[in-house]
């Protein structure tokens, strides 16, 4: 449940940047004497259009900040006892225990 709201979180917030970007512009699209040959649903789609965009430009923003090294290894234990060793990582060799 926590990896839940740290998405909903993080994709919330460019979804109301993206909402803002089109409530902003689509007045401008409308009032545009270049865009005055479109129909309604014409219109609509162009906002629509420009806010998905817009929602996937902050989508690879954000992601690309979040983007780990290859090769590295996160391990987290919450709540738990070891006994014993714990190895954790990359190890490609594999020792014999005796």
């Amino acid at each position: 449940m926590e990896g839940f709201w740290i998405g909903a979180v993080k994709y919330c917030g460019i979804t109301a940047v993206a909402g803002f970007v089109g409530y902003t512009i689509y007045p401008q699209i409308i009032a545009s004497p270049y865009l005055k040959n479109l129909t309604h649903t014409e219109l609509f789609a162009l906002l629509a259009l420009i806010v998905i965009m817009v929602f996937g430009l902050c989508l690879a923003l954000v992601n690309a900040g979040f983007r780990s090294s290859t090769g590295n290894n996160t391990v987290k234990i919450k709540g738990s006892i070891v006994h014993g060793n714990v190895q954790a990582g990359n190890n490609t060799t594999h020792e014999k225990n005796e």
